[in-house]
């Protein structure tokens, strides 16, 4: 069997994947993600020998629209980890595939540490978590600085990190738009990144620029880096988490 075909087997649930996780609903799931995406936005991926297929890594991307977690998904060798809302999964059968996709259900008032527990203990499990540290979508596809999350889950679990870079997601569903367009879309992977090279001096901005050049996107300037408030640490990899620059 060639080390492809080995890369591309999913795992069997484990401590690294949330209860009710199933393999078969996630390989078929992404597939037909695949497929569609494929059709629809052309979607090309760029760099995916570059992804760990064993052991934690942590994923960072930047975050323009709702496509940007399927997107990145049906492109990984592995499973990964992605936090959801409960409100999001109120239809029961939405609720079962989000649950055998591997997406783990949270409170939306979850306190921020509770929610960092989690996504540190799937990386102390070995798990492919996937994070989208501006907070929240990007209302003009500029990729705005990193909150706290990713220095924190790092330092406290040593995870190398994979930065990602997701293009046209925004052109083809922005904020406000009623349904996809069809818009070729690139999802694109560099080269992993230590905790060392993560945590050293200036290492987070670094991370943002270099996730900026993969995504061939803007970075947005800022004057000074405000401190982190409210519930959102800027680390739940899901549309709709809280921050304190709104809600998505």
């Amino acid at each position: 069997m060639s080390s492809r075909r080995q890369g591309t087997r999913e795992p069997r649930r484990s401590d690294a994947t949330p209860a009710g996780y199933g393999p078969r609903v996630y390989g078929l799931s992404k597939w037909l993600l695949r497929m569609w995406a494929r059709v629809w936005f052309r979607l090309r991926l760029e760099g995916m020998s570059k992804v760990p297929t064993t052991g934690s890594v942590l994923v960072v991307a930047n975050h323009t629209s709702y496509l940007d977690p399927p997107l990145l998904a049906c492109g990984m060798p592995r499973p990964v980890l992605f936090l959801a809302q409960k409100g999001l999964a109120k239809f029961l059968p939405l609720r079962w595939w989000l649950r055998k996709a591997g997406v783990g259900l949270i409170d939306r008032n979850a306190p921020s540490k509770d929610v960092l527990r989690t996504l540190s203990d799937a990386l102390t499990n070995g798990a492919c978590v996937a994070m989208f540290p501006e907070g929240t979508r990007s209302a003009d596809g500029l990729v705005a600085p990193f909150r706290s999350g990713v220095e924190f889950l790092v330092r406290r679990t040593g995870a190398p990190v994979l930065p990602v870079g997701i293009q046209g997601a925004f052109e083809a569903f922005p904020r406000g738009a009623n349904f996809p367009r069809p818009k070729k879309c690139i999802v694109r992977v560099g080269d992993l990144w230590t905790s060392e090279r993560v945590l050293a001096a200036g290492g987070i901005e670094a991370l943002r620029h270099e996730v900026a050049r993969l995504a061939k996107a803007t970075m947005l300037q800022t004057f000074e880096a405000k401190p982190q408030v409210g519930n959102g640490p800027g680390a739940i990899p899901v549309d709709s988490s809280p921050s304190a620059r709104g809600r998505t």
